[in-house]
């Protein structure tokens, strides 16, 4: 059977083309993008080991529904996903954390396996449920509704795609939308970022008694 031919959108123009069929631009993924991995990048070394991709998640699906919702767009929670949708364009939208993005060689991979509530949402139609060859995998659509899935990578890449789950894992990509090679800056630990907090000379007096 030939591999199935996955739709790549990377130009700049025929990326924000493209958004604008749902009434978004490019510039509203990257603030997410970069508000994902700034919080991320801020978590403390005393925290627990799952910060970073917490904070990722919560401040990057706020922010997400900071730059959506209007006209259009609405906060969804189906199955307790908590993402934003339009029933006028079809499509919801949900923030994931992954190991990179933006790379045609090697998807994305979730840091997270996804649970039955994903696939439910990103699952492959009944053919393929059933044994039934048809070709390349198909996502069933949740009463019409198609999700995608902003994936922010650790390295700050980002893009917009609509993956099918099974098993917890994407294991096809119906569209994917790539919307930057990285967002971030140096990161906390490069020799050539001074980090402010370790270099603050605080002087401390005592009051005489």
């Amino acid at each position: 059977m030939a591999l199935p031919q996955i739709e790549v959108v990377s130009d700049e123009s025929d990326v924000e083309l493209r958004l604008a069929r749902w009434g978004l631009r490019a510039s509203q993924f990257l603030d997410i993008a970069r508000t994902a991995h700034s919080r991320a990048v801020d978590a403390g070394p005393l925290m627990p080991k799952s910060s970073p991709g917490m904070l990722a998640y919560l401040f990057g699906t706020e922010e997400l529904r900071l730059q959506i919702i209007g006209d259009d767009w609405r906060v969804d929670i189906t199955d307790n996903i908590e993402g934003v949708i339009s029933l006028r364009f079809g499509v919801r939208i949900v923030y994931q954390n992954v190991d990179r993005a933006c790379d045609r060689l090697f998807p994305p991979r979730p840091r997270s396996a996804k649970g039955s509530a994903s696939e439910n949402l990103c699952g492959p139609d009944l053919f393929t449920v059933a044994g039934v060859d048809t070709g390349p995998l198909r996502i069933a659509k949740r009463k019409g509704i198609s999700t995608y899935h902003v994936m922010v990578g650790e390295d700050g890449s980002v893009e917009l795609s609509s993956p099918v789950i099974v098993h917890g894992r994407y294991v096809q990509f119906n569209e994917r939308i790539f919307i930057a090679n990285s967002v971030a800056g140096p990161m906390a630990d490069d020799p050539e970022v001074i980090d402010p907090v370790q270099d603050l000379d605080i002087d401390i007096s005592f009051k005489e008694p």
